[in-house]
């Protein structure tokens, strides 16, 4: 009766029930457009068959909570978007999850509950928002405002070339468009296997973007019920590797020791010092993305072949530590992924020979 008050129909009691975790959030650039994207995904669900339900986790923008003491709220709001998740799901024993997350603690978090809950799950974020190009045409980023803070105060920019690049560091909605904690999480979902190809490249608000939501709604209502894609089955020890590797070679935030710790904590794995110690001695640098390198950005990265490319050139060297058999959301193997993955700008995506 209660699910009847809901909407549901008779012919829904035997469909898959989905959850579909959201993080939209107005004061979010790379969130307040989340809302329409979970009406795609809920309308591609009900296309296939499934019934979606979807629900709310909070979010924190770091760089609007920085210098003051919001920031003091950041890292635990990964915990309550991690309880959030669990909460729900568990509390209403729905069949499998689509996490739609983008920034800062969002991601991480929703992988900790998703870990928690263990249902098949899949991880569509929201997307890089497009670099930035000041009125002198240089390309720019939300560490380019940072930078500009000390120059103005040094008196080496104008008030005005100050302003410019205050009003051009951000033009559209997503996250922050270089190897930023957000970026780097949704990368490293991709590496991971429980994110569709693309997820850590594809720019929010495209076109293209839209048809990785659609394709991400129809592989969770194609493994709803399939205890194969339990996300402790994907997020393996031999993922997690992979997640380290390609953090690795696309040179990501340091905040992703700390959320990646906790995740495999969660998923009951082993990572220490010594994994990232040694898998840091074994991978060259190939992917320098702002702010290492201030003229290359997530859309850069995307044209020159993505994540794919990335793994790819790595596994193509003798003695690669990439961990090819492991299992993606889609059911290949990680090998059979990267199959026609290759580099298309080696000024972009370098190979290791030239890292």
């Amino acid at each position: 009766s209660l699910l009847r008050a809901c909407g549901l129909k008779d012919e829904d009691f035997d469909k898959p029930f989905i959850g579909v975790a959201n993080s939209y959030i107005d004061i979010i650039p790379g969130h307040y457009f989340l809302n329409d994207y979970a009406k795609i995904i809920k309308d591609e669900i009900r296309k296939n068959g499934c019934v979606p339900f979807e629900f709310n986790t909070i979010g924190v923008d770091d760089g609007i909570a920085m210098g003051h003491e919001g920031m003091l709220y950041s890292l635990p709001s990964r915990e309550i978007i991690a309880n959030s998740i669990e909460t729900v799901m568990n509390a209403h024993q729905l069949d499998a999850l689509i996490c739609i997350p983008n920034c800062d603690k969002i991601t991480p978090g929703m992988l900790m509950g998703a870990l928690r809950v263990n249902v098949p799950t899949i991880f569509v974020s929201g997307g890089p928002m497009a670099s930035g190009v000041t009125k002198k045409g240089e390309k720019i980023s939300l560490s380019s405002v940072f930078e500009a803070v000390g120059a103005y105060e040094a008196k080496k920019i104008s008030e005005e070339e100050f302003k410019d690049i205050e009003c051009s560091a951000c033009p559209s909605g997503g996250s922050c468009s270089g190897m930023f904690t957000a970026n780097s999480m949704n990368t490293l979902c991709e590496a991971m296997g429980i994110a569709l190809e693309g997820n850590g490249t594809i720019l929010a608000l495209s076109k293209e973007r839209e048809e990785l939501l659609r394709k991400a709604a129809r592989r969770i209502c194609e493994i709803a019920l399939d205890e194969r894609f339990k996300i402790r089955n994907i997020i393996t020890q031999k993922a997690v590797r992979n997640a380290m590797v390609v953090d690795m070679a696309m040179g990501g935030s340091s905040n992703t020791v700390l959320h990646m710790l906790a995740i495999s904590r969660e998923a009951g794995v082993a990572l220490d010092i010594k994994d990232l110690n040694f898998i840091s001695s074994k991978v060259a640098h190939i992917a320098k993305i702002a702010p290492s390198l201030n003229s290359v950005y997530m859309d850069d990265v995307h044209k020159a072949g993505g994540v794919s490319a990335v793994m790819a050139e790595i596994s193509s060297r003798q003695g690669h530590i990439l961990e090819l058999d492991a299992l993606t959301i889609t059911g290949e193997s990680l090998k059979e992924r990267l199959k026609n993955a290759k580099i298309k700008d080696e000024n972009i995506i370098r190979k290791v020979d030239n890292a």
